[in-house]
């Protein structure tokens, strides 16, 4: 499977469950999200955009996506939304990339996919630290995702999410 084959399948509307373990204080917090996934052509004016913005030739877009999340914490009072756009550049023989993402409240990131197996890990440096990303299929409408946050090689925080399809997009397979 190459990269625009595995973001086609994250196409659709998903409800994903998480939890989120923070490991200096050792508690932990659950959460929903809703989350619709909207693949982009690799012409798209938004990811030609978010190139531009860090220098990367637009002629170099593998594949786009555009994540719409509507999430909350338990115990939180409001629901947080926000788009991402997500650019993955040509991957290399091995099937690395350089992953460029942008929000409306945030420069663009630049960090690296990786695809191996069927699983997608997403690496990206922010100023606090850095965050490792995998995503999955257990079936064609249940993915799992585990993230890992790291202040130099020190683990801060881990969650694990997983989300079901729930409509938007046809299930493969």
């Amino acid at each position: 499977m190459d990269i625009v084959s595995f973001v086609e399948t994250l196409a659709g509307k998903w409800f994903s469950q998480r939890t989120t373990h923070y490991l200096a204080s050792q508690t932990s917090k659950a959460g929903q999200s809703n989350l619709m996934m909207e693949v982009l052509p690799a012409t798209d004016a938004s990811l030609v955009q978010v190139c531009a913005a860090q220098g990367q030739d637009p002629a170099h877009i593998a594949c786009g996506l555009k994540v719409d999340q509507d999430s909350r914490m338990d115990g939180d009072t409001r629901n947080t939304q926000r788009t991402t756009v997500m650019v993955m550049l040509q991957p290399t023989a091995e099937g690395k990339g350089i992953l460029l993402q942008s929000t409306p409240q945030a420069p663009v990131i630049q960090g690296e996919y990786g695809l191996d197996n069927a699983v997608l890990t997403l690496t990206t440096q922010t100023p606090d630290g850095t965050v490792q990303e995998r995503l999955w299929f257990a079936n064609p409408n249940l993915r799992m995702r585990t993230s890992v946050f790291k202040v130099g090689d020190t683990e801060q925080m881990a969650s694990f999410c997983s989300e079901i399809r729930l409509g938007g997009a046809p299930a493969q397979g």
